[in-house]
């Protein structure tokens, strides 16, 4: 699913006192298949304009042969909903039901997701996100930090959207956790052709896995590029510099004249030929 925001504008209490401008005349393309990175502050809206949870101020967003605008009908609301799953940043999460088997079926239910075999389809999406059927039945709400987030992650894969939605995914996670995450992504792109939207403020985690990345600040859209972006100085004005471009500037401070790498294999085999 190609996604496109045209001119998108979305504010809260608008010429008052409590205005609040979460995106102001936003135009740009996500491409299917593609992971993208938003960085910025209350950009959680993006996810709930993908859904028709929350309508454009101006402007529309075109997904396939749907605009969504202001005041415009969507017929297809639910295949919509169905197509993109959302997971929002919800660090005390409380899930509704006493099993994991029960809350992913429910979940599937909700959108309509037929399959012969519920409890087979489950432990697949559970066994994508790597767990297993040993969880089916234990109490999501008593589980670990990370094992919840790999609940989360894959009760929106159970109903197989086309696109995922991830709200600041990163927070509370550890540097291995991260990774691990990380190369989950990679592989829900690569394998299963899914477009992923990765909603954060930490560039760090962005790094290595998204082919564009758009910074949103007070609304506007500021930077917008491939994997460069973190090449551009102009980013770490509104964002911290990830380590690794640190250790690169630091490489090159140093008289070492590097390629500039959006790969951290490409990156060791770069200081190997030309630092070892």
């Amino acid at each position: 699913m190609e996604i496109i925001f045209n001119k998108l504008t979305y504010i809260e209490n608008k010429r008052s006192a409590r205005e609040i401008v979460y995106l102001n005349d936003v135009s740009l393309v996500i491409e299917q298949g593609s992971i993208v990175g938003f960085l910025g502050d209350r950009l959680d809206i993006i996810g709930r304009l993908l859904l028709l949870l929350k309508r454009p101020s101006s402007g529309e967003i075109r997904l396939n042969n749907s605009i969504i605008k202001r005041s415009s009908h969507v017929d297809n609301v639910n295949a919509i909903r169905r197509n993109i799953g959302f997971v929002y940043s919800n660090y005390n999460k409380l899930f509704l039901e006493v099993s994991v088997l029960k809350e992913i079926s429910n979940i599937m239910n909700n959108y309509n997701y037929k399959t012969d075999n519920v409890v087979k389809h489950v432990v697949q999406s559970l066994r994508i996100v790597g767990l297993d059927e040993s969880f089916l039945d234990r109490d999501p709400n008593e589980l670990s930090r990370v094992e919840k987030k790999k609940v989360e992650l894959a009760s929106v894969i159970s109903y197989n959207p086309e696109v995922l939605v991830l709200d600041n995914f990163d927070i509370g996670l550890s540097y291995r956790e991260k990774e691990y995450f990380r190369k989950l992504f990679l592989k829900l792109k690569n394998k299963y052709n899914k477009t992923i939207i990765l909603i954060s403020n930490n560039a760090e985690f962005l790094f290595d896995i998204v082919d564009d990345v758009h910074l949103i600040y007070k609304g506007k859209l500021v930077l917008s590029e491939g994997k460069d972006i973190f090449y551009n100085s102009n980013l770490y004005k509104y964002v911290n510099i990830p380590k690794i471009i640190e250790f690169t500037k630091y490489v090159e401070m140093n008289g070492y004249d590097i390629k500039k790498c959006t790969d951290i294999k490409e990156l060791i085999k770069e200081l190997y030929r030309n630092v070892g």
